[in-house]
């Protein structure tokens, strides 16, 4: 609010200044209200009495060390400290656990409103599949001209500087399939943060503001599964922070390593119970929002006082595997496994063969058998004596062809 009053207060002063004083009072008072826009400009550039606040991005106003206010630039989304409603996805279960379908084989995805304060919502009205609506209310402009207003009491009060760990997933021309999957993550960075002592963190930078919604590898280590193969598996999730305050203040460094550990936990435990075991895992259908293995396993990890939303601030909106290997210690498993599928494949290349074999024996056999039949009933018995004795097809005294569709007999007699 008080940008606006300053300028209201030069306008006021420059009508005033252009009733007394006339052509020398205008040019005073543009030269005044010029160097304003000027001070606030380079203010919210540096981020000191004022903010540029990014796209989709948030930032935090701290009045000494204590966290004074959240600003945040989301379209149709808002902070609010005081009760609202986070619009959530969760899949139907069965009682196993299991996620239901639809008649096009979809899994049944609802919406649900879950309750949260201290925290970034939708601007207005809100809605669950089930009928239940409630009023989010609306945000209080708080950007002028494009920037945030801070304080004036700069540094007392300013925009808040944390420490973020970086933590990426490398290009797929970078990775070695050969190498384990920690090698397959990266943590550098251009412009490492320094400590108290100038020396780098390395896989860290100081930064002034947060990404709304995010993507984070997280690495599960030696899984194991229901037929007692092991494996290392590469997940991406991507969460969307709801209360920014537990990320930054409360958990800090110790965020991300606290999330990855409750995903860890729901990975393992799912695929120690997962039927079918590894080959059925990874021949099944197992990255995409569309998979039972998000829906069962991962997103109620958000849900409940301990949750992720409630416990830790994000919503885990997504996850997906991206590398799954055996792991090392299990090499002979994997080249059991590999013999199995050989041994499967060649035995179904046997039957098939003997099947095709079978069948081309029997279209022989019926072509034969409609052709006797046919020449049978286009010739006199003598004919067909002697085009048997021809063919060398009779070595009895007696040969009896039996046609299909009825008894045809002919007798060779020497």
């Amino acid at each position: 609010m008080f940008p606006m009053i300053v300028f209201v207060i030069e306008l006021l002063l420059l009508l005033i200044s252009i009733w007394r004083d006339g052509l020398i009072g205008l040019l005073v008072w543009s030269v005044v209200i010029t160097l304003t826009v000027l001070f606030f400009y380079h203010a919210a550039k540096n981020k000191q009495q004022a903010t540029f606040v990014d796209q989709d991005t948030i930032e935090f106003v701290v009045k000494g060390s204590k966290l004074a206010n959240v600003l945040e630039n989301i379209d149709k989304w808002h902070y609010q400290k005081d009760l609202g409603y986070l619009v959530v996805r969760k899949a139907t279960l069965n009682v196993k656990g299991e996620v239901t379908r639809d008649t096009n084989r979809k899994i049944v995805i609802t919406k649900h409103l879950e309750p949260v304060t201290d925290a970034l919502i939708l601007d207005g009205k809100v809605e669950d599949d089930f009928g239940v609506s409630q009023d989010n209310g609306k945000p209080r402009s708080r950007d002028w001209f494009g920037f945030y207003w801070v304080s004036a009491f700069y540094p007392w009060w300013k925009v808040h500087q944390f420490l973020v760990p970086h933590l990426r997933i490398k290009p797929e021309t970078e990775i070695n399939n050969a190498d384990p999957l920690e090698k397959a993550l990266s943590n550098s960075v251009n412009n490492p943060a320094k400590d108290a002592q100038d020396k780098d963190i390395p896989g860290t930078t100081w930064e002034k503001s947060l990404l709304w919604k995010f993507p984070r590898p997280v690495l599960v280590r030696e899984a194991e599964f229901s037929d007692l193969y092991r494996a290392d598996i590469l997940l991406e999730v991507i969460c969307q922070i709801v209360k920014p305050r537990a990320l930054v203040f409360t958990y800090r460094e110790r965020f991300f390593p606290n999330v990855e550990r409750a995903v860890q936990a729901a990975v393992i435990d799912y695929l120690r119970k997962f039927e079918g075991g590894y080959d059925a895992f990874i021949t099944g259908g197992i990255t995409g929002s569309q998979s039972p293995f998000y829906w069962e396993a991962l997103n109620p990890l958000n849900f409940g006082d301990q949750g992720l939303i409630q416990e830790f601030g994000v919503y885990m909106i997504d996850a997906r595997v991206v590398h799954i290997k055996l792991a090392k210690l299990n090499q002979d498993a994997q080249d059991a496994l590999l013999a199995e599928k050989v041994a499967i494949a060649t035995g179904k290349g046997v039957v098939a063969e003997a099947k095709a074999r079978a069948e081309a024996i029997k279209t022989v056999a019926d072509a034969e058998a409609e052709a006797l039949r046919a020449q049978i009933a286009a010739s006199s018995e003598e004919v067909m004596k002697a085009k048997l004795r021809k063919e060398a097809l009779v070595e009895n005294e007696v040969v009896t062809h039996l046609v299909e569709h009825g008894a045809v007999q002919v007798q060779i007699q020497k």
